[in-house]
């Protein structure tokens, strides 16, 4: 009987001086461990710097496998996460940006975390769906604003160009890469072999809620502590002005400025932290907790945690309990 023919697929890891060691190593172990599954598909990685040259990393001296011209003939470039740095990598990989925006429409594109930073510097991702880290979402979406930012999902993926959350979501991405091109049954026991799922939900689930942010006013700051201690009780609108002695049109003007949320926005993110924190701890039923938190009806409760989360109440718990 005839082997079947294996298909090798050429992959190249962008490295700079800026790039997470840890990111760049999850790439090169997901890829090499799905090497040692039985089957036809291998991946073959190249390491691919700007001048082609050892990069001067802060933690060593990187070995490299080629430059820019590789770029071309990969079927898929992997930009690893850059820590907070993405504005400096920017500035310092003009030639790697120009490379990645000459890129032939058929290689795939995969960037962990900050990564997006350099295919967003390409122009690549405008109008374009895609996600980087939660915490620094802020700073991306100022600085690219014509993409289409979705800081809750942990990963994107429109056109030729997937998009991976914090650091650590690099196996997702690595994992869809792998299902799509060698399929979701070699993707899953990949899965099983790193001890993960194919698919761990949105970045939702790990990300405080927007309005969790730093800001200078100390009177916003004061509000959000009154409602997160009375996160369960009804208020007016009339009555958080009150408290700081502005109007109501002032106050929802300075709440969405400091916290980037309207204040009953801001409620509601407290009610889903808090319901988050009792579906983990403690075997109360859903309609209780939602009661708990401040719904009396727990369709309400659900629909929003839900939109908040990306799964249902239930699932959550269930989700929980495994990890």
């Amino acid at each position: 009987m005839v082997k079947p023919a294996r298909q090798v697929h050429q992959i190249g890891v962008v490295l700079c001086r800026h790039h997470s060691l840890a990111s760049v190593g999850l790439v090169f172990d997901t890829f090499r461990m799905a090497n040692q599954l039985p089957g036809t598909h291998r991946f073959a990685l190249s390491r691919i710097s700007q001048d082609g040259q050892p990069v001067p990393h802060p933690d060593g001296l990187l070995a490299v496998d080629g430059g820019l011209a590789d770029l071309a003939r990969m079927a898929l470039v992997v930009i690893p996460s850059l820590w907070a740095h993405g504005d400096a990598a920017v500035a310092d990989q003009p030639l790697l940006i120009d490379a990645l925006r000459a890129l032939p429409p058929r290689v795939l594109v995969a960037t962990m975390c900050t990564g997006a930073y350099l295919l967003a510097a390409s122009g690549r991702l405008n109008q374009r769906r895609a996600t980087t880290h939660w915490m620094l979402a802020d700073g991306f979406h100022a600085r690219f604003p014509e993409v289409q930012l979705q800081p809750a999902e942990n990963l994107t993926h429109d056109g030729n160009f997937i998009c991976s959350g914090g650091s650590l979501a690099a196996v997702d991405a690595c994992l869809y890469v792998v299902q799509l091109m060698a399929g979701r049954d070699t993707a899953r026991e990949l899965a099983r072999m790193l001890v993960t799922d194919v698919q761990r939900g949105p970045q939702a689930l790990y990300a405080p809620p927007q309005g969790w942010r730093q800001h200078g006013d100390a009177e916003v700051r004061k509000l959000e502590t009154y409602i997160a201690d009375h996160h369960a009780d009804s208020f007016t609108l009339d009555e958080l002005a009150a408290q700081i002695h502005v109007s109501v049109r002032t106050l929802q003007r300075r709440f969405l400025a400091a916290t980037g949320l309207t204040p009953i926005q801001y409620q509601q993110a407290v009610r889903i932290e808090r319901g988050k924190d009792l579906l983990e701890s403690d075997h109360l039923p859903v309609q209780e907790i939602a009661a708990q938190v401040g719904y009396q009806d727990r369709v309400a409760f659900g629909r929003l945690f839900k939109k908040v989360t990306g799964m249902t109440p239930a699932a959550y718990r269930q989700r929980q309990r495994r990890v």
